[in-house]
């Protein structure tokens, strides 16, 4: 069924609001379902301060540098989102192509101390191999080569497939794994497997690199006395020279829309299957019920009926994508599979605010009573 007039008011001004409120300096954000874009827009600025007087104020009073507004070709440093639109997506195209296997060990392709024979794949997806959550690779005093062997080396923090911990380690080890499999960098896969197939030419890892300017700014850096502009926010993703599978791409909303598009399809796509079908079904499962913590399918975050979740109050249960920590996410309804993007720069004005937590379900709120008048219409 077609959506037509979409009323976008409610929703540009809540964003309003929020620019108000300093919650973000800027956003795109767009909104549609298996048949493409139903209503995009761009709000505020990609900087407002410079170099010269960085902000460090939970709540600026006022701007320092040029006010850069948002366009269409915005990039954003797309943080945890990039677990989803790179690493997860090279992991079903190898597992589609018989290169891997959910049920496979990781000792099958690495080399792995006893406390970690346990860990399959598919514990990598879920974040249930019980790997650390998180610390600084740098500190460990090994090279970025050596990155998978400073997680194999460190315990685990929980017995492989007992909990739901939320683990940017495991899927830096993941990553690896890929590439020791395709016999290419992580971002040659995700180039050639996934954003070249499904038309994101816009979407990359290091994009000063290949000379993008119009990217959103993140957080001031005192090791490099600047805002970040296309380096990567992300610690670890930065140790690992911008080419990480936790963190490190960028995209506009444009290119975020056609991955959405594609996850609202099953996995489907203008061209036939970029995913199969069958292994998209498993993917938006809930493949946590039997652990503690939230709901994971393999590499989503799957919403549990009556939680609280950054999907908002009417997205039902089965409702899937990830957020990530620089203010972006890419969510679909497991309903009416209607997408709802919002890309933002958040930490451009420190990472302490957590003004964009409360949006984030108010948004989602939003776009879903919207489309869901204009079906109606």
């Amino acid at each position: 069924m077609a959506v037509k007039n979409f009323n976008s008011k409610a929703i540009d001004d809540a964003v309003a609001i929020e620019l108000e409120n300093r919650s973000f300096p800027g956003a795109s954000l767009a909104i549609g379902d298996r048949d493409g874009i139903i209503y995009k827009a761009h709000y505020g600025a990609a900087s407002v301060f410079n170099d010269d007087n960085p902000c460090f104020d939970k709540e600026p009073k006022e701007f320092t540098g040029d006010y850069v507004p948002v366009t269409e070709n915005t990039l954003y440093d797309m943080a945890s989102c990039t677990k989803i639109l790179s690493t997860t997506m090279v992991a079903f195209r190898m597992i589609d192509m018989g290169k891997i296997a959910l049920y496979d060990s990781i000792s099958r392709f690495i080399p792995v101390p006893e406390d970690k024979k346990d860990i399959e794949i598919r514990h990598l997806l879920t974040h249930t191999s019980g790997i650390r959550a998180h610390f600084l690779l740098e500190n460990d005093g090994r090279t970025p080569a050596e990155a998978a062997q400073i997680v194999l080396d460190t315990p685990l923090s929980t017995p492989t497939g007992t909990k739901v911990e939320y683990t940017c380690m495991g899927y830096i080890l993941l990553g690896k794994i890929l590439e020791k499999v395709g016999g290419k960098p992580l971002d040659v896969l995700a180039d050639e497997l996934v954003f070249k197939p499904l038309g994101m030419t816009n979407t990359c890892y290091r994009p000063l690199d290949k000379g993008y300017t119009d990217i959103a700014v993140t957080e001031y850096c005192e090791r490099l006395g600047a805002y970040k502009k296309g380096i990567v926010h992300d610690e670890n993703a930065c140790f690992l020279e911008g080419v990480s599978a936790n963190a490190g791409i960028f995209s506009n909303v444009e290119d975020c829309a056609k991955f959405a598009v594609m996850l609202a399809r099953n996995g489907m796509t203008d061209n036939g299957v970029f995913i199969s079908p069958s292994l998209m079904n498993l993917a938006k499962t809930d493949l946590t019920t039997n652990v503690p913590g939230e709901g994971r399918g393999l590499g989503f975050v799957v919403k549990r009926t009556n939680t609280l979740s950054a999907m908002g109050d009417l997205y039902p249960g089965g409702s899937f994508g990830h957020n990530g920590y620089t203010g972006t996410s890419i969510y679909v309804h497991g309903g009416n599979g209607m997408f709802a993007i919002l890309l933002t720069n958040r930490v451009h004005f420190t990472r302490s605010s957590d003004r964009l937590m409360r949006f984030r379900r108010v948004f989602h709120n939003l776009a879903t009573a919207e489309y869901e008048k204009a079906l109606l219409k």
